[in-house]
């Protein structure tokens, strides 16, 4: 059967590559901590309860640059929110995320407290504050799941969608903000690059400056579904893939902690997200002959994307918690035996714990959004 690389099939027919880019971003982002940081980064919160340093853990030359996951990630959610956005109401579009999101945090927060305070002797009135900020997403941390900064980064990024959609301008404004978001982070990161601003803060990542242009090329790999990518958005792609190498770069020197030697490998992480970011092009590009061959593995796919984001969010607590006790037995076997657990507890996690918790946030969530509603009828009444 040929497939065309203009999907025939419905607007928002299941992109089924996505789910594995998904899973590879995560184990990515897994196999660096894990892997890697946990015995090469003095300082590290897994590092500092290990006390112990292998510079050059087993398997390094892959696993060290395993945090352009992140980016990976944020070339997903640019794509899957421009998808799964279009014709949706602003009401709709904050219901899904919000039902998205808080299942799988307060099951993570509920594991990684008590790994915090046992595991890791954080206090327990530290931890119950870091928890706090994190399930009210704080936008600055600490927070109680380090890797939860990424969160309220994508939050910005959905505020953006939803106040789009709220506006009615929706259909137009998708196209200027990808423009928008692109642009802006290519000046931001040139601008570093030439020594105009200093890299960093916490705020630029909040505005999207920092990480723009990876939502702006998901969107634009979203409209090679609809098949209306045209000539001019190729500007725009060089400019994130660009905006997108200097951004890699810089973040090489902030992960490595000071590893010049490694950090100076930066093209080695950059040219892994440019190939994955091609995967998700491609997951778009072909989403009808993916759709046909992946049919009978639809339920197994579909599995392992929602276990993605469990997965991010629990596996420092409890594929940590793995490591540290397996450590005596060395770095290879600690590692399989975290990755594993980390796994297998972020299936069980989207296959059993977070249906229920999607029953009733969404409930509740519903019944807020008709009180809010109910408001101004009584008042005029």
């Amino acid at each position: 059967m040929t497939s065309s690389p203009v999907s025939s099939l419905p607007r928002k027919a299941p992109v089924y590559g996505l789910d594995a880019v998904r899973l590879l971003a995560a184990v990515l982002v897994v196999v660096y901590h894990l892997g890697f940081k946990v015995w090469a980064i003095e300082g590290s919160m897994l590092n500092a309860a290990l006390g112990a340093v292998i510079a050059y853990p087993p398997g390094w030359q892959l696993s060290w640059c395993g945090w352009v996951g992140v980016q990976v990630f944020f070339v997903v959610s640019g794509a899957v929110i421009a998808y799964s956005a279009q014709g949706v109401s602003a009401r709709s579009f904050a219901k899904r995320r919000a039902a998205r999101l808080l299942p799988a945090l307060l099951i993570a927060c509920a594991i990684a407290f008590p790994v915090a305070v046992l595991v890791f002797a954080v206090p327990p009135g530290q931890a119950a504050w870091l928890a706090l900020k994190t399930l009210t997403f704080m936008p600055w941390g600490p927070w109680i799941i380090g890797q939860f900064w990424t969160i309220p980064v994508e939050l910005c990024f959905y505020a953006v969608i939803w106040a789009m959609l709220a506006s009615g301008r929706a259909a137009r404004g998708m196209q200027a903000l990808a423009w928008g978001l692109g642009l802006a982070s290519a000046g931001y990161w040139t601008a570093v690059a030439t020594g105009l601003l200093a890299g960093g803060g916490r705020l630029t990542e909040l505005l999207l400056f920092q990480h723009g242009g990876y939502f702006a090329i998901g969107m634009l790999c979203a409209r090679l579904g609809n098949g209306d990518l045209r000539r001019r958005h190729l500007v725009l792609a060089l400019a994130c893939v660009t905006a997108a190498a200097l951004q890699v770069r810089e973040a090489a020197s902030w992960e490595m902690a000071g590893r010049a030697d490694l950090a100076g490998r930066w093209p080695l992480a950059y040219g892994i997200w440019l190939a994955i970011t091609a995967l998700v092009a491609l997951s778009f590009l072909y989403r009808d002959a993916i759709a046909v061959r992946a049919k009978r593995f639809s339920g197994a796919l579909r599995l392992a994307g929602l276990s993605t984001y469990p997965l991010y969010l629990i596996h420092i607590h409890v594929g940590g918690a793995i490591l540290l006790a397996a450590a005596p037995l060395g770095p290879v076997p600690a590692f399989l035996g975290a990755m594993a657990g980390s796994l297998l507890a972020s299936l069980a996690i989207a296959a059993w714990l977070e249906p229920p918790l999607h029953v009733v946030v969404r409930a509740a969530i519903g019944q807020v959004g008709r009180r809010a509603m109910a408001l101004p009828r009584l008042r005029a009444g």
